[in-house]
């Protein structure tokens, strides 16, 4: 029965965090979100049906940091990515702000709801708990957590994303393993993700995303 259940996980594990991602990149559909919130669903109902699983880390804010390191970390990737972009992609810099300022302020608003929770919800919730047991040194579990988060972003078919969240994958994996709380990382997870989308990388994170979310909101 155990061998059974180990079974299952690693085909579902392998489904979810390596099929998936390929299927998308490969046949590239123009909605990329119905697939993450189906995933989510799925992911949520495992969790509230497991009794192992607290229910409240749907919901409990608890820092791991105080908010002075967790502003000073925010401060310093600002100003790297300042940089970069300032150096090898300057006509990126504040591009989609610049551009089209309504579609900004509605991706900073509908962002955070539509994609970050749900990806939080997979990746750190369902992720930690459902195969703790499978890989058992904390530190592996992170790693591995950030290396299945960048690969998923080569849906978007461009390095730059897999790079980006491969490198934001490990801090939001850490966070989760000592917070536990799902709200505290994806509000993390939607400001480092709003930046970027100010600061002009927003393009390579676009692709899919932006014809759903402007259809929901009529744009």
């Amino acid at each position: 029965m155990v061998y059974k259940k180990q079974g299952y996980l690693i085909i579902e594990l392998l489904t979810i965090f390596i099929l998936t991602p390929a299927l998308i990149y490969f046949l590239s559909p123009h909605h990329i979100l119905p697939v993450l919130w189906i995933l989510a669903l799925y992911c949520t109902i495992i969790l509230v049906n497991d009794p192992t699983f607290l229910g409240k880390k749907f919901w409990h804010f608890q820092t791991s940091h105080s908010f002075k390191v967790l502003l000073i970390q925010f401060l310093v990737f600002t100003i790297i990515l300042l940089g970069i972009l300032y150096i090898f992609l300057p006509e990126h810099l504040f591009s989609l702000m610049k551009s089209n300022p309504l579609l900004w302020g509605l991706i900073l608003v509908f962002y955070p709801l539509l994609s970050v929770y749900p990806q939080e919800i997979i990746y750190r919730g369902f992720y930690f708990h459902r195969y703790r047991n499978f890989i058992t040194q904390p530190s592996a579990m992170i790693i591995t957590n950030a290396l299945l988060f960048g690969y998923m972003h080569i849906i978007f078919h461009n390095f730059i994303a897999v790079i980006l969240t491969t490198i934001g994958g490990m801090f939001f994996a850490k966070l989760y393993q000592r917070s536990s709380s799902l709200i505290f990382v994806s509000v993390l997870h939607a400001l480092y993700g709003n930046l970027v989308f100010t600061l002009g990388l927003g393009q390579y994170f676009f692709y899919g995303n932006i014809d759903t979310i402007c259809e929901i909101i009529k744009l």
